[in-house]
């Protein structure tokens, strides 16, 4: 794989490495922040990026299944996470041809719909369960320019083991 932005040839990805940032991610959304508009949601920004990087190793199934554990840290509806996250392991599979040859602040842009959509989703359902409209509606958005914010911050930490150094051997082929 070639990073378009540096013109580097990417060594091949470790999945222990993809499974081990997943699972500090995890972590990261386990601490007890609260449910505040600046704290991200780390998981789904993790799992949209080996989605658009890495989508053989972590697909759609595993979208759901973080989804689930999300839902049950959260005592929330089951299912509710799992089915966005999910969507949005879908649509970065989708659009991964398209988000890899753009530059990283264009990247976070095309991102921008995906995170709305994982943000207001649970609101939007508890709004057509319950008839009541939250306030947190909009700190949704807010939560969502973060994990947008925060995309190039990621890119750079989780492709950075990839990455070939700069002072290659040239009598080396690759």
């Amino acid at each position: 794989m070639i990073d378009f932005q540096s013109g580097y040839i990417l060594r091949p990805v470790n999945p222990v490495f993809i499974f081990f940032s997943l699972f500090c991610a995890l972590l990261l959304n386990l601490i007890p922040f609260g449910n505040h508009a600046w704290v991200p949601d780390w998981l789904i920004l993790c799992i949209v990026f080996w989605n658009i990087h890495q989508h053989r190793y972590v697909g759609v199934v595993w979208a759901f299944i973080f989804g689930l554990m999300m839902d049950v840290h959260n005592s929330d509806l089951l299912g509710l996470h799992a089915f966005s996250y999910s969507l949005v392991a879908f649509l970065a599979i989708a659009w991964h041809r398209r988000i890899v040859s753009l530059q990283i602040v264009t990247q976070a842009l095309h991102l921008l719909p995906i995170f709305i959509l994982v943000s207001a989703f649970p609101v939007l359902v508890h709004w057509l369960l319950t008839g009541e409209l939250y306030w947190w509606g909009l700190s949704a958005i807010v939560q969502a320019i973060i994990e947008a914010a925060l995309w190039p911050i990621a890119t750079t930490l989780l492709l950075a083991p990839q990455r070939r150094p700069v002072d290659v051997d040239h009598n080396r082929p690759l």
